[in-house]
Parts: C-alpha cells; sequence; structure tokens
C-alpha cells in the first residue's frame, strides 16, 4: 500500500514575483511537508503549473522554489512526477521550451519530468500523466485517451462545463466524455476543486488573488489500495475580510478589545464597513488589525458591492473582473464565436495580473 501526495497549481513567482506571496509559499511548504513526514508519504505527484510566468524565471523565485520544495523532496528521497502545466511552458503551442526542462530536468536523481503523455507504475498501479495538451503533443495524447492504459489518469487538462474559480464556469475546452474509459481522473489547471462524474479538479495549493478568498486550498492523498481520495486543507490565508457594523453589534468596542487579531498578520484585508455609528469603535477596530502587522488594509465603504454569506466573515465579491467580461461579451451582436473571445479575454486577463499590484 502507497499514499501519494497530489498538489497542483502552485505557481513559484506568483504576483510579479511578490516577496509577500514567496513567503506566503514557504510557509504552505512546510506545513505539506509536515505533513507528508507525519504520515510517511514516499511519492509526490505534482499536476502543472509548478511555475507561474511562462515568459520567464525570476532567480530569487527559483531558489524559494529549490529550498522549499526541491530540495526537501530530495533530502527525504520522495519518488517525485512533475507533469508540464501551460503556465511552465514559453510557447502556448509547444512544449519545446518549458520552465521544467530548463531548470529541473537533470538537477534530481528523484524528480521526473513529463511533457509527453506516460505512464507511470507506483506500487502496482498503473497511472496515465497526461501534461498539457498542444499541437506538439496532441496525437499521442489523443490515442493515451482514447485506447488507455491505465485505469487511473492525472493531467493538467482544460476541460467545458468545469468550475474554473467560484461562479465561473469553463465554456471551452475538452469534452468530459473524452475521459469515460478511465475509472478515475485527477486534474490540475482549474483553481476550484470539483467533481462532475468520474472527474475531478483538485484545485489549487494556495492562494493567489481575491478570487481564492473563503474557496479551499490544499493538496490531495490517494490511497492505492482503496483508491480514496483525502483532501488536506491548507489552514494558511492571504487573504482576510473582517466586517464592521455597530448597529447590530452595540457593544462592539467589547467585543474588539478582547478579539485576538493574529490572524490578521502578514494577509491581505478587506475592512468592510456595513453600519457605522460610532468612530472611536471603528478606529479602534482599525488600529487592532494593523497593529498585528497586515501586508495591506482596504477600507470598503459600500458593502453594497460585495455579497454575505451566512457566515459572519465570509464576504465576497459580487461581480469580478472576469465576470463582468463574460457579460460584456454575451452582450455583443458582431459576429464572434463568443466562447473563443470570453478565452482569448481570460488569457490578456490572466497575463495582466503578471503586473497587477494587490
Amino acid at each position: 500500500m502507497a499514499k501519494i501526495a497530489m498538489v497542483t497549481d502552485t505557481h513559484a513567482g506568483v504576483r510579479n514575483d511578490n516577496p509577500a506571496f514567496q513567503l506566503y509559499q514557504k510557509r504552505c511548504w512546510q506545513w505539506f511537508f509536515d505533513y507528508v513526514d507525519q504520515h510517511k508519504i514516499k511519492h509526490v505527484i505534482h499536476l502543472g503549473d509548478i511555475y507561474d510566468r511562462r515568459k520567464y524565471v525570476n532567480f530569487m523565485s527559483a531558489k524559494r522554489l529549490r529550498e522549499d520544495f526541491f530540495e526537501p523532496l530530495a533530502e527525504r528521497g520522495i519518488d517525485t512526477h512533475i507533469i508540464v502545466g501551460n503556465h511552465d511552458m514559453y510557447y502556448k503551442d509547444t512544449h519545446e521550451v518549458n520552465a521544467l526542462e530548463e531548470v529541473v530536468r537533470g538537477r534530481y536523481s528523484n524528480v521526473s519530468i513529463y511533457s509527453v503523455p506516460t505512464v507511470i507504475n507506483i506500487d502496482g498501479l498503473d497511472i496515465q500523466l497526461m501534461p498539457w495538451i498542444t499541437d506538439s503533443n496532441r496525437q499521442v495524447a489523443m490515442d493515451a485517451i482514447n485506447n488507455p492504459k491505465a485505469p487511473i489518469l492525472m493531467g493538467h487538462l482544460e476541460l467545458n462545463g468545469f468550475t474554473m474559480h467560484r461562479g465561473m464556469i469553463s465554456d471551452h475546452g475538452m469534452d468530459r466524455n473524452a475521459f469515460d474509459k478511465f475509472d478515475k481522473v485527477y486534474s490540475g489547471h482549474y483553481h476550484h476543486r470539483s467533481t462532475v462524474g468520474n472527474i475531478s479538479y483538485i484545485g489549487a495549493f494556495g492562494e493567489y488573488t481575491w478570487h481564492d478568498y473563503n474557496d479551499p486550498r490544499g493538496f490531495s492523498v490517494l490511497d492505492t489500495e482503496t483508491s480514496v481520495l483525502e483532501f488536506i486543507q491548507n489552514p494558511h490565508k492571504m487573504f482576510r475580510i473582517a466586517k464592521y457594523d455597530d448597529v447590530v453589534n452595540p457593544e462592539i468596542v467589547e467585543k474588539i478589545q478582547r478579539t485576538d487579531f493574529s490572524k490578521y498578520k502578514d494577509t491581505y484585508v478587506k475592512l468592510v464597513v456595513v453600519q457605522k455609528s460610532n468612530p472611536y469603535a471603528f478606529d479602534l477596530l482599525f488600529d487592532s488589525i494593523y497593529k498585528v502587522g497586515p501586508l495591506d488594509i482596504t477600507i470598503v465603504e459600500d458593502p453594497s458591492v460585495l455579497l454575505e454569506n451566512e457566515e459572519m466573515d465570509s464576504i465576497d465579491e459580487a461581480e469580478d473582473t472576469p465576470t463582468i467580461l463574460r457579460k460584456y461579451i454575451d452582450t455583443l451582436t458582431l459576429p464572434l464565436d463568443s466562447g473563443k473571445m470570453k478565452h482569448f479575454m481570460m488569457d490578456i486577463y490572466n497575463e495582466a495580473l503578471q503586473v497587477e499590484t494587490v
């Protein structure tokens, strides 16, 4: 019996190689290896997008990933398999140049890199590894999908009809029925965890934008004997929302004074003002959060731009940028393929995130 830790979309160098996110990822990797040690896991499969930038790898981000991920794997002798995701590739239509081949291959004896579909065997279980599909590997990829040589596929897939982020469903990509011949399919690429039929997106490792707020992140562990998949939720947060309402909570001063605000340290905070009649209490809350050392505090004076969930502090953005873009495209009467246009706009949006400030 073996247990395989599956992790995906770790995006080293995310947010323009922001040092705050590098430290956040360091904490996440320390938590990951604590679990690996405790549960004696000897196999790791990374389902793609280990790097974030397509065009180059920042030296500091490469150093961080080496120290936080590759060296701990090597020190433990963990059998590691990494497939190439779309963010790992320099070109969009070929795997010819990719970060894993140029930076990682041959450097660690315990790490194998896959840019073409390959079947591996772990503890007697055959697994079809499927990297991002492009023109350069499409023929062999489709042959592997149509004529399976393993009951399980693990890949970096773009499938139609799955949730990419909460409230954002993909309207492009391959049809999921193409994978009906596999018992189970586990994929990276879409950051939201979801399952439809035999296909599961295991979800991104951490939080990288406000779209990830309050959407569970982490990694999954597959038991090769029982085929049970267990989700291990990442406890580390990068984004938090605090709500202020001194009308509903008239004793808010006393509540603030006895609250531990340490969870806001090293995070990006939105302080949402629902109702404010006591300036002293509001300043006390702001100062209490500020003193623990958040990365940034944004005051939202108009809560109508946010949606409130059942939980007290679970408030999400009502309409994010991708939603606005999709709705705008739907209003156009030009002779356009709306699906392709939405895909194109999302590519531009994701590239823009590389230079966006948090």
